[in-house]
C-alpha cells in the first residue's frame, strides 16, 4: 500500500477497476445500505478488505449505523412525519 492511500489502477482480475481510498470512502454509505450495483459493491468491498487505512473508517460507520438502527427499532414515527420529510425532499429536488 502506498503512503498516499491509493491502490493500483489495474484490477486484480481482468476488467476490474481498483478504487482508491477517496473513491471507496465516498461510497461507504451506499455500500452499507446495499445501494451500489454489483460491480461497484465488489470494488468497494475489495478495497476495504485490504486497506488498513480505510477499514477503520468503514468499521466505525458500520457500527454507527447498526447502533442507529438498534435505537430506532420498534419505534413508530409521529403521524405526518413521513409526509413532511417527503415535502422537504421534493422542495430540495426542485
Amino acid at each position: 500500500m502506498s503512503g498516499s492511500g491509493t491502490q493500483p489502477s489495474n484490477g486484480s482480475r481482468s476488467g476490474e477497476r481498483e478504487l482508491n481510498c477517496e473513491e471507496s470512502l465516498a461510497r461507504v454509505y451506499e455500500y452499507l445500505d446495499g445501494e451500489l450495483d454489483a460491480g461497484e459493491h465488489d470494488a468497494v468491498g475489495r478495497h476495504l478488505e485490504k486497506c488498513r487505512k480505510c477499514y477503520p473508517h468503514f468499521d466505525f460507520e458500520r457500527l454507527f449505523l447498526d447502533y442507529v438502527h438498534e435505537l430506532g427499532a420498534g419505534e413508530e414515527t409521529r403521524p405526518g412525519l413521513m409526509d413532511r420529510v417527503r415535502e422537504i425532499l421534493a422542495a430540495e429536488a426542485s
